[in-house]
C-alpha cells in the first residue's frame, strides 16, 4: 500500500486483507463493549488475531524499531515472570495462563501496527466512539427499563461486568472524541459533529452513573491536560503521567477526610473505600517477596482484599520491585519516543498514557493481565505510538 494514500482513500478501496482487518476491528470493539465475561474475552482475542493475521506478510525485520523494542520489553517481562513462577514452584496450568497474557499483549502490539496501516488513526477512533456510544445508549435503556434510577450504580455492557473497568473503556472513547475534534481536519465535518453529539452525552452519563471515582478523576485530569495549549511529550509527559497516578492515589489517601467534609451519608459517591486497608496489606506482601513478587497467579483469600487496586503497587506485588522500576524506565523511554511523533497520533497516545496512569492510581493491579478494557486505554495506544516510523507521516498520522 503506498505511503501517500490517505486513510479515507484506503477505506474506499479496501483490499481483501484490509477488509479482514476491519472485520477484526469491529469484532474486537463489539465484543468488548457489548458482550460480557468469558465469551467476550475469546472474541476479543479472535479480533486481535484476525487483525494481526491480515498483515502477517510483513517480515519481522521490517517492523518499526520502536515496536521491536516494545516486543523485546514484553519478552523480558515474561522471562522475569517465568523466573518468579519457577522460584515459587507454581503449578504448570496457572503459570502457563499467566505467561500467555504476555503473548496476548505482543499480539495487541502487532494488531495496533496493522490497524494504523490498514485504516489510519482517525477511522479507528471514529469506530471506537461509535461502538462505545451505542453501548452506552443500550446500557442506559436496559438500566432504566429495569426500574433503576439515575442514583443507582450502573454497570456498563461489555467485557468487564464491573463498573470500574467499564468506565475506563468508555473514557478512552471520550478522549478519542476530543482528539478527533481538536486535531482533525478543519472545518469539522457535519458527520463527525453528528457522531460526537450522538455518542458523547450517553457515554458521559454512563461514566457518571458508574460512580467510579478513580476513572472519573483520571478522565478529568486527562481532559484538563488535553485542553492545554502545548503538547505533553518526553519528560513533561512522564511527569504528567506520574502526577495523574499520584493525584488519584492521594485522593484515596485523603478519602476519609474528604468524605467528612462533603458527605452526610455513605451512599453513592460517598461510599467508603477499603483501599487504604488493602494497600497496607500489599505493602507487607511486597516486603515479603521484593525481588520476584508473589507472581501473577497470586490471589487474595479475603472478601475485602480482592486485588491490589493500584497499578504500580500491584506490579511490585506481582512481579517484584525490580519489575516496577523496569516498567517506569520503559514508560519514560516511550514518552521520549513520542517526542518524535506529531499531530493527532501523538496527542492520542500521550492522553491515553496520562489517563492510564491516573486510572492505575486506584485500579488495574496487573497492567499485564488477560484481555480486558485496559487493552483499549493502555496497550492499543502504546501499540499505535510504537508503530510510527520516520518518513511515513501520511500513513501514521491519519
Amino acid at each position: 500500500m503506498p505511503v501517500s494514500s490517505s486513510p479515507s482513500l484506503r477505506l474506499r478501496g479496501l483490499g481483501a486483507r484490509d477488509v479482514l482487518c476491519v472485520v477484526g476491528l469491529m469484532l474486537l470493539l463489539v465484543s468488548a463493549f457489548f458482550i460480557s465475561k468469558n465469551t467476550s474475552a475469546k472474541l476479543m482475542i479472535a479480533g486481535l488475531g484476525i487483525i494481526a493475521a491480515s498483515g502477517a506478510t510483513v517480515p519481522l525485520e521490517r517492523l518499526p524499531r520502536a515496536l521491536l523494542w516494545g516486543l523485546a520489553v514484553l519478552a523480558a517481562f515474561a522471562g522475569w515472570a517465568a523466573l518468579g513462577l519457577i522460584a515459587g514452584r507454581a503449578a504448570p496450568g496457572p503459570a502457563g495462563e499467566a505467561l500467555a497474557s504476555f503473548g496476548l499483549l505482543a499480539l495487541t502490539l502487532l494488531a495496533g501496527r496493522r490497524l494504523l496501516a490498514c485504516c489510519g488513526l482517525r477511522p479507528v477512533l471514529t469506530a471506537l466512539l461509535a461502538v462505545a456510544g451505542a453501548s452506552a445508549g443500550a446500557t442506559l435503556v436496559l438500566h432504566f427499563a429495569a426500574g433503576l434510577s439515575v442514583m443507582d450504580r450502573l454497570v456498563p455492557l461489555g467485557r468487564p461486568g464491573n463498573a470500574i473497568p467499564g468506565a475506563g473503556g468508555l473514557c478512552i472513547a471520550l478522549i478519542g472524541a476530543i482528539v478527533l475534534l481538536r486535531d482533525g481536519p478543519r472545518p469539522v465535518s457535519g458527520r463527525m459533529r453528528a457522531l460526537v453529539a450522538a455518542a458523547v452525552p450517553p457515554i458521559v452519563l454512563v461514566v457518571a452513573m458508574t460512580q467510579s471515582r478513580g476513572p472519573i478523576f483520571a478522565a478529568l485530569v486527562t481532559v484538563a491536560v488535553m485542553l492545554l495549549p502545548w503538547r505533553a511529550t518526553g519528560w513533561r509527559l512522564f511527569l504528567m503521567a506520574m502526577s495523574a497516578w499520584a493525584l488519584t492515589t492521594a485522593l484515596i489517601v485523603l478519602d476519609p477526610w474528604l468524605r467528612s467534609l462533603i458527605c452526610v451519608d455513605t451512599s453513592n459517591f460517598c461510599r467508603p473505600s477499603a483501599r487504604l486497608q488493602i494497600w497496607t496489606s500489599v505493602a507487607d506482601l511486597v516486603t515479603q517477596r521484593p525481588v520476584f513478587g508473589l507472581t501473577p497467579i497470586f490471589r487474595f483469600d479475603d472478601p475485602v482484599l480482592v486485588h491490589a487496586h493500584n497499578g504500580l503497587f500491584g506490579t511490585a506485588m506481582f512481579f517484584g520491585v525490580p519489575a516496577l522500576i523496569a516498567l517506569l524506565v520503559a514508560t519514560f523511554a516511550y514518552c521520549r519516543h513520542l517526542e518524535s511523533i506529531g499531530g493527532r497520533l501523538a496527542a492520542f497516545c500521550a492522553s491515553a498514557l496520562i489517563f492510564s496512569f491516573g486510572y492505575m492510581g486506584s485500579d488495574l493491579p496487573n497492567p499485564f493481565a488477560f484481555a480486558n478494557m485496559h487493552y483499549f486505554f493502555l496497550w492499543l495506544p502504546v501499540a499505535f505510538g510504537l508503530s510510527w516510523r520516520a518518513g511515513e507521516p501520511a500513513l501514521w498520522a491519519g
